[in-house]
């Protein structure tokens, strides 16, 4: 599987809740993607533009809502 270059993504707030179902969507399909897919999207979490920007513990509280989505 190919992917892109990494760029910063950004939206504006109305956009908001479409990042937000697209980001369920990825939660509800996470078992089914491959190890490599899974890694890069974590990653890319991890560096996105927020407006939560200084989160503490990202890392373990994005493995949690993964976790949560299939418990």
């Amino acid at each position: 599987m190919a992917f892109t270059e990494q760029k910063a993504f950004k939206y504006p707030a109305e956009d908001e809740c479409l990042v937000r179902r697209l980001g369920s969507g990825v939660i509800a399909a996470w078992p089914n993607l491959p190890p490599e897919a899974q890694q890069m999207i974590f990653e890319a979490a991890k560096t996105v533009w927020d407006r939560e920007y200084q989160v503490s513990k990202l890392p373990d509280k994005l493995s949690a809502i993964i976790r949560r989505g299939h418990a």
